[in-house]
């Protein structure tokens, strides 16, 4: 028996088909602004549990072997499956940030045992020559690479029936049209936006495009619609988890001209979610106003007035998602998934 067939058939004789099904009903109370007795919550730290056999391989390894990278995605949600949380199964093809650079024609490089890291095409013309260019095909870099990943997952899964039923892939990380824009275009990004602001919005509309056109082809390929989606350790509404890390070095009026247009483009295609790292004052307000947005990520709440966000969520009925515990308003009980630690709460 091969080390995949051995965990699998494992992971298949643990599954519980109701626990999923509560699982994502609680993520969709929480949407709809129900009050809850418990906020869906995941743990930031596992508790000790009595079987955490589950092979961990360096993250080069997975990308270059497909058996691997399943076992990879699955290593969280095994571990997470007896914890008593909220972790809903979920695994993609996970390729990183890389993945739409990469089918735009950037190069890319592997490091040590960390996620891809895209090089920035050299200079302007390059840009120019690849807006010149039009969409190039969806396969083009990575792009077949996650397809083709994506397929043998549900080819894998196929054979077992409990685990192909309860595990959700989820789409893979597209980041947002901005950030992709600057993944290809490297640091001077961000004096093209004075100095040829047309050049910059050429590449915006085609990488707005090209993001479209995959995710549209992907989902097709994976059977996924724009309801309720997986994505990370959440149930999330939309089908589209958009990323907007890039834009908080951006004005309020440059995330205005720059993000928010081409954002909402692919929310009005699929509907979603948005997260960003870091802080987000200057946009909080305009992004919470996206039509078709249904929660916010914020992965660094220490850095962004909370009780704003908080309010701005709750005015527009947006869910807070996957939010450290201690930036949770005392007696909320509904619009927030949580972020908690084992090892804070252990003696509670």
């Amino acid at each position: 028996m091969s080390l995949l067939s051995t965990y699998l058939e494992k992971f298949e004789r643990l599954i519980d088909p109701q626990r999923e099904e509560r699982i994502k009903a609680r993520y969709q109370a929480a949407f709809r602004w129900e009050e809850m007795e418990q906020l869906p919550f995941c743990w930031s730290d596992l508790p000790p549990t009595a079987d955490q056999d589950w092979p961990d391989f360096a993250y080069n390894d997975t990308f270059i072997d497909r058996e691997k990278m399943l076992l990879s995605q699955l290593r969280p949600a095994y571990l997470h499956y007896t914890s008593g949380d909220d972790y809903p199964l979920g695994i993609r093809a996970n390729y990183g940030t890389i993945i739409l650079p990469s089918i735009l024609g950037a190069h890319w490089q592997l490091t040590e045992n960390s996620m891809p890291w895209a090089h920035h095409l050299e200079g302007r013309d390059a840009i120019q020559r690849l807006v010149d260019a039009g969409m190039p095909s969806l396969r083009s870099g990575l792009g077949a690479e996650s397809m083709d990943t994506t397929q043998y997952y549900y080819e894998t899964l196929a054979h077992y029936p409990a685990l192909a039923h309860a595990v959700k892939v989820f789409h893979p990380d597209l980041q947002g049209p901005f950030d992709t824009a600057h993944l290809l275009w490297g640091p001077d990004i961000f004096l093209a936006l004075y100095d040829c602001p047309k050049l910059v919005h050429s590449l915006l509309e085609l990488v707005t495009a090209t993001y479209i056109a995959w995710l549209s082809a992907w989902k097709r390929l994976a059977g996924e619609g724009n309801d309720w989606t997986v994505h990370w350790n959440i149930w999330q509404k939309g089908g589209a988890m958009l990323r907007d890390d890039s834009a908080v070095m951006l004005s309020g009026d440059q995330y205005h001209e720059f993000v928010q247009p081409y954002d909402q483009r692919v929310l009005d295609t699929f509907g979603g979610c948005i997260h960003f790292c870091g802080r987000g004052a200057q946009f909080i307000a305009s992004m919470s106003a996206s039509r078709g947005l249904y929660g916010l990520n914020l992965s660094q709440p220490e850095l962004n007035n909370m009780t704003r966000v908080s309010e701005l969520c709750a005015a527009r009925r947006l869910v807070l998602l996957d939010l450290n515990e201690d930036y949770v308003p005392v007696g909320v009980d509904t619009g927030v998934t949580i972020r908690r630690s084992w090892a804070k709460n252990k003696g509670k």
